[in-house]
């Protein structure tokens, strides 16, 4: 008798091997069956072992709950362990890229972004910004080993910027609604006051450059905003770049939560351990975010395209909380 959840399990199982693979060798040769055994399997006609079922798992590295009915309150992430190395920290970038690339393949996309920090695809249209963020992130957060006593830039590799660059290029083409809260430019702060505090700074002008690009990022996204449009940095007119909704909000959020639409998929990453991402496939879990996101837009002010008054004054705040940490500094 055929069992449907073995045949949903071997349908995802195909869906995730290259086309070049076959699943019967690869169920031959992880399970230790005959080529014969492998095809009843696939056909359903011969019932895999719980056993079986977890030895793929453990191969393919996924959650054997991933093949079955998604139980309320029950959620399965995924995310990149951190081990202090850089090698991890360019694997999590590379994550960020493929994740956002692979949105370009589905005609109805979109990023829905609730934001306690200015999201890290605006950082990345900044290389001084963006260099800084790798820094603390690498230095700080994850204890990667081989940095100077002192911030340079020169320390964060070319190919981390490149790609950061990269990840910058395909959040142009993608349509986003971003939620920020009063105060979104806080936790950058918070960062260049704690290199300056700790005098990883060698120098004033390294912390002012960093405010000042920083200063850019605001004057960009006020930019942004007003055209209701995504821009390359320095640009002032409208563009054939995605739709750029912006929303300040005066609810607590708590941390930075996304969820990215691909036609009929969606996917919801939340932040933690500052720079890391869990992510989820749970449609059920999606949806339940979806909802959430919905009502705390439904609460918050649209000031892109409208609202001008509403966006300068937003934006004129911002740039308070940037001027009273640079007049710190310069004491």
């Amino acid at each position: 008798m055929e069992n449907p959840y073995q045949l949903d399990f071997i349908q995802r199982l195909k869906l995730m091997l290259p086309a070049h693979i076959s699943l019967a060798d690869q169920l031959t040769e992880i399970l230790e069956v005959s080529p014969d055994s492998a095809y009843r399997r696939i056909r359903g006609e011969t019932a895999m072992s719980v056993d079986e079922a977890i030895k793929l798992c453990n191969h393919y590295k996924i959650p054997i709950a991933y093949f079955t009915d998604e139980i309320p309150g029950l959620v399965n992430f995924k995310y990149l362990p951190p081990d202090g190395k850089k090698e991890t920290f360019y694997k999590h970038l590379q994550m960020v890229y493929n994740v956002s690339d692979a949105l370009l393949n589905h005609e109805d996309r979109r990023i829905i972004y609730a934001a306690i920090d200015a999201p890290l695809f605006q950082h990345f249209a900044f290389e001084k910004l963006a260099a800084f963020k790798m820094h603390f992130w690498m230095h700080v957060i994850d204890g990667v080993e081989g940095f100077r006593d002192h911030y340079y830039m020169e320390d964060i590799d070319k190919e981390f910027l490149v790609l950061a660059k990269k990840i910058h290029e395909t959040y142009m083409v993608i349509p986003s609604d971003e939620i920020w809260p009063e105060d979104i430019m806080m936790t950058t702060l918070k960062q260049i006051e704690y290199y300056w505090d700790a005098d990883y700074f060698k120098k004033k002008d390294d912390a002012l450059e960093i405010l000042a690009s920083l200063n850019d990022l605001i004057d960009h996204a006020e930019n942004m905003a007003a055209l209701s449009c995504k821009l390359r940095p320095g640009d002032k007119t409208k563009q054939q770049y995605a739709e750029f909704n912006l929303y300040q909000s005066d609810v607590l959020l708590g941390n930075n939560t996304v969820l990215t639409v691909g036609d009929n998929k969606i996917t919801t990453y939340i932040s933690h351990m500052t720079f890391s991402i869990l992510a989820t496939n749970s449609d059920l879990y999606a949806r339940q975010t979806e909802a959430w996101l919905k009502s705390i837009l439904s609460k918050s002010n649209l000031i892109s395209g409208i609202s001008e008054k509403n966006r300068a004054k937003y934006f004129k705040n911002l740039r308070k909380f940037i001027d009273a940490t640079r007049e710190r500094i310069q004491r």
